[in-house]
């Protein structure tokens, strides 16, 4: 992945940025030694982002799609309160198997319910309203309907964080015409004009789109 923002001040960024705790830093040494895919991981700055995101809103049920290794699942799962919960859904069985045993060994795993299949499905059974926030980081080409299933479930006053949304900054070259840059670019222009939302987009690591739902 390419850095978006100067690599000097993405490492003075990550330097005063509160560290993750020592299961977390393992779960992502064995992120790259057992599925090469660190750079498909969230990384301190933003999984610190989040975390705080989730204890501001004083968030109870969290949804996340994609759980790849389980990195973004235990520290939101650190900010929820006792009775809380993280609802993650991925469909790789070695993503799962690793971040199942990691959950296993936190304090806060009881917090996780990890659903293995189509995330999509995983979203259809949740009632409407229901759910304090949601993390997307998952299939580029579905932000569309996991989007507006993500709305419904979410509570008034409730967060959607969408990953990826500048994908290497490719998102601002007319002449990419990748099927991921593509469907990027069009998802993006769809929040852009989406009034039942407010939101922003931040340069985080690979750009996170932060709606609020109206």
């Amino acid at each position: 992945m390419e850095l978006l923002v100067e690599e000097a001040i993405t490492e003075y960024s990550d330097r005063h940025t509160s560290e993750v705790n020592p299961l977390l830093r393992e779960l992502l040494a064995e992120t790259e030694a057992r599925t090469g895919k660190l750079d498909w991981s969230i990384g301190k700055v933003q999984g610190q982002f989040l975390r705080m995101l989730v204890g501001l809103s004083q968030a109870k049920f969290i949804v996340e799609l994609g759980t790849l290794t389980g990195f973004s699942a235990l520290i939101m799962a650190e900010a929820l309160p006792p009775d809380g919960r993280v609802l993650t859904c991925d469909s790789d069985a070695v993503h799962a198997e690793i971040a199942r045993s990691f959950f296993a060994r936190s304090p806060h795993g009881k917090k996780i319910q990890l659903e293995f299949g189509d995330a999509m499905k995983s979203l259809s059974r949740i009632q409407s309203g229901t759910v304090d926030g949601v993390f997307v980081d998952a299939d580029k080409e579905q932000y569309p309907g996991y989007y507006e299933e993500s709305l419904r479930v979410l509570k008034v006053g409730g967060w959607i964080a969408i990953d990826n949304v500048l994908w290497d900054g490719e998102v601002v070259d007319p002449e990419n015409n990748d099927p991921d840059v593509t469907a990027i670019k069009r998802f993006n222009d769809k929040v852009r004009e989406d009034n039942r939302v407010d939101k922003v987009m931040l340069t985080i690591r690979d750009g996170i789109y932060l709606v609020r739902k109206r």
